[in-house]
């Protein structure tokens, strides 16, 4: 049976995400090991702000 992370990295893969930019935590344990399984990009940097910035920066290079 698939997780409720495994469902939600499946379905963001599907929706032609590529990249996930999270604040890193055991919340997201779940999401963690459905990412990998999807072929979804983790970036997770040290700060929630990091990862903004971050996101930020590579949709306007995409844009």
């Amino acid at each position: 049976m698939m997780s409720c992370g495994e469902a939600l990295a499946h379905l963001l893969a599907r929706h032609g995400v590529r990249h996930v930019f999270d604040i890193p935590g055991v919340h997201n344990l779940e999401m963690y090991r459905g990412l990998h399984g999807a072929g979804l990009v983790h970036i997770s940097p040290r700060h929630e702000q990091g990862a903004v910035f971050m996101a930020d920066g590579s949709v306007a290079q995409i844009v």
